[in-house]
């Protein structure tokens, strides 16, 4: 009896897949979140400003587009191009697509965090150098990642590819990473500052500066990541596992924010706030009590007491001011 032995060659797609195939997992995985937190956002965001909901709405469109070219990556390489290595040589244009949906979510989240730290910070000439240049390397970093799109999207074999590369790539990357610090470092200061020594208040302004110093920790922490696996590893390509994470963090920590609000005015300062109006009577000499109460919004300042032509009455005039992510309104008591 004769006994033959067949050889083939055999495809190993764990280097030049692999990569790729675990941030497709993670993707989709924490797309799953970002999807259930939007829900929940749109479902209660009653009282947002119409800038707040269009930019969710911009937020979880681009996230959709974001995993949805993942996804046909993995089409691409294993179904359309099945048995070759060819695809694998270089990077997918779906890849380069998708760095255009990373970089518009890394810009709108940025800017979110401006606008927070706008409400936030204490007049004068440092705050506005602060604000500045977060604004400044945030639109640096939505340029070079333009730009990265744009040299992955080119043949590459044109010369010089791979320095240009490099170079875009460094530049989104590090401006993005910078940019996430000093924001992050700004936002827990001026929450810090605002302390008023009102138990309630202190406690509700460093559950906000946890919750900004941990998003501000992970984006930073998987943007410097991904910028060390890029430059440590050309090939394979390992920078493309956190890669396709990041912009999963980026609106998942977005919308978290913006869930974890209604719950901490609910924990630390209540479902309501009361205010009252005195009203000094001359005819009958009594005082009148009328007590009304408010939902409680983001913020809110009182003016001083406001004194009537006539000396016998006195009124106090509050002026609730809501900042932030929700309508201005005005309300005199």
């Amino acid at each position: 009896m004769v006994s033959t032995q067949v050889s083939r060659d055999v495809i190993d797609l764990a280097k030049p897949f692999g990569p790729v195939f675990w941030g497709i997992i993670f993707n989709l995985i924490f797309f799953g979140m970002s999807i259930c937190q939007a829900l929940s956002y749109f479902r209660s965001a009653t009282k947002d400003r119409a800038l707040v909901k269009f930019t969710a709405l911009a937020m979880i469109i681009f996230d959709t587009a974001s995993s949805i070219l993942v996804i046909s990556v993995t089409w691409t390489d294993l179904v359309v191009d099945f048995g070759g290595m060819a695809q694998f040589l270089g990077t997918n244009n779906q890849i380069g697509a998708e760095c255009v949906m990373s970089g518009i979510i890394a810009f709108l989240a940025q800017m979110y965090f401006v606008s927070q730290i706008y409400h936030v910070k204490t007049p004068g000439t440092l705050g506005n150098v602060i604000l500045g240049s977060i604004m400044t390397l945030s639109f640096i970093g939505f340029v070079f990642g333009m730009a990265c799109a744009s040299v992955m999207l080119l043949n590459q074999l044109t010369p010089h590819y791979n320095v240009h590369f490099e170079l875009v790539f460094g530049g989104a990357k590090g401006a993005n990473a910078i940019c996430d610090i000093i924001a992050t470092v700004a936002m827990c200061y001026y929450l810090t500052e605002a302390k008023t020594g009102i138990a309630s208040t202190s406690n509700l302004l460093d559950a906000l500066a946890r919750i900004f110093m941990n998003r501000g920790a992970a984006v930073m922490l998987l943007q410097i990541f991904t910028f060390i696996m890029f430059f440590a590893f050309e090939n394979p390509q390992y920078w493309l596992a956190p890669h396709l994470l990041l912009t999963k963090m980026y609106v998942n920590t977005f919308f978290a924010i913006l869930n974890s609000r209604e719950f901490l005015r609910e924990k630390h300062l209540g479902t309501h706030v009361a205010s009252s109006s005195f009203t000094n009577s001359s005819s009958n000499g009594s005082t009148q009590v009328e007590k009304h109460s408010r939902n409680l919004d983001t913020s809110f300042t009182s003016r001083p007491i406001a004194f009537a032509p006539n000396p016998l009455t006195a009124t106090i005039t509050q002026e609730v001011t809501v900042k932030g992510d929700y309508e201005s309104e005005h309300e005199m008591v």
